[in-house]
């Protein structure tokens, strides 16, 4: 009956010690998911600020165009 219980028990240790070598290895895989997705969100973060300048820059152009016809004769 004993050896019975044992052999339950170190099967239970088993599966045990297999589920936590699983979780670990998803807890490195789900950090360097992080780490990805941090770098993207950075990179995202610089494009948008080149296009926000960029815009700017357009914008400012073209109000000075307006302003530039708006005071030349119209022919």
């Amino acid at each position: 009956m004993f050896g019975k219980k044992s052999k339950q028990i170190r099967r239970l240790r088993l599966e045990v010690e297999l589920a936590s070598q699983r979780s670990s290895h998803w807890q490195k895989a789900n950090g360097r998911l992080n780490e990805y997705i941090d770098g993207l969100e950075a990179e995202l973060d610089i494009a948008v600020q080149e296009y926000t300048e960029l815009e700017n820059k357009f914008n400012a152009l073209v109000a000075e165009r307006e302003a530039t016809q708006a005071a030349e004769p119209p022919f």
